[in-house]
C-alpha cells in the first residue's frame, strides 16, 4: 500500500497563499539557507507543504546548515535543479522548459520520481523497478535504515525540495496532485528519520561522556 499522504489543505483555506511570517526566525539562518527558506515558504501554503519545510529546515540546522557536501547523484536529475543551481538559488521562477504545455509538466513529474527512487538506497526500492510500482507500493520504511544516500545540505535533498515546489505550482491543483503528495509524504519521512537519528546518536554520545555516578555508602 502507498504510504498515507500527509493532510491535505482545508477548503477554507487558500493553498497558494504564501505562508504566515509571524513567528518567523530566519534571520538566524545562514544567508544561502534564508534565500532558499524564503522561496519555499512562498507561493504554497498546503499544509503538508508547510510541514516539509519544517522538516527540512529541522535536518539543516541539525546538520550545521551545509552550503556545500555532498550532493545528490545527478544521474537523471531534472535539468531545472542546474538551472536553479546556476542562479544561486535564489531565483523563485518556474525554471524553463517544465511549465509550457502539459506534455512538458508530465515530462517533469516524471523525471522527479524517476529520480527520487534512484537516488534512494538499495534497500529502500526491493519490488519498486519504476514509477508504477512506486505509485502502487511506495518505497520501504524501516526505523534505523541507511540513509546516508541521502544528504543534507543546500546540494543534497534541498534539491528534491525544490523540485516538489515547482511541481505544485505548476500542476496548478490547489490540494496537490497524488503523485505529489506522497512523494513530499516519503520526502518527510526521510527528513525527519535522518534528524531523528542525528539526535539520538547526540544523545547517545553525551551519555556516554558523563562520570558514572558514584555509589552509594552502605552502613
Amino acid at each position: 500500500m502507498p504510504p498515507p499522504d500527509i493532510e491535505a489543505a482545508s477548503s477554507t483555506a487558500d493553498p497558494r497563499a504564501p505562508s504566515p511570517a509571524a513567528g518567523d526566525d530566519s534571520d538566524e539562518l545562514p544567508e544561502k539557507h534564508q534565500a532558499v527558506l524564503g522561496l519555499f515558504q512562498s507561493e504554497v501554503a498546503l499544509p503538508a507543504w508547510v510541514a516539509a519545510v519544517q522538516a527540512w529546515r529541522a535536518l539543516e540546522a541539525a546538520t550545521g546548515f551545509q552550503a556545500g557536501g555532498k550532493a545528490l547523484p545527478t544521474a537523471g536529475r531534472p535539468k531545472a535543479v542546474h538551472w536553479w543551481i546556476s542562479r544561486a538559488r535564489k531565483t523563485s521562477n518556474i525554471p524553463a522548459g517544465i511549465d509550457g504545455d502539459d506534455d512538458e509538466c508530465e515530462d517533469f513529474y516524471a523525471e522527479v520520481t524517476s529520480w527520487w527512487i534512484k537516488v534512494n538506497p538499495a534497500w529502500r526500492k526491493e519490488g519498486v523497478a519504476g514509477v508504477e510500482d512506486w505509485e502502487a507500493h511506495g518505497l520501504k520504511r524501516e526505523d534505523g535504515g541507511d540513509l546516508d544516500a541521502l544528504p543534507a545540505g543546500l546540494n543534497g535533498l534541498t534539491s528534491m525540495m525544490a523540485c516538489l515546489w515547482w511541481w505544485y505550482r505548476i500542476a496548478r491543483t490547489p490540494e496537490g496532485q497524488p503523485g505529489w503528495s506522497q512523494l513530499v509524504a516519503d520526502l518527510v519521512w526521510i527528513l525527519t528519520e535522518k534528524t531523528r537519528a542525528i539526535s539520538g546518536k547526540r544523545a547517545a554520545s553525551n551519555s556516554s561522556e558523563e562520570p558514572p555516578a558514584k555509589r552509594a555508602r552502605t552502613a
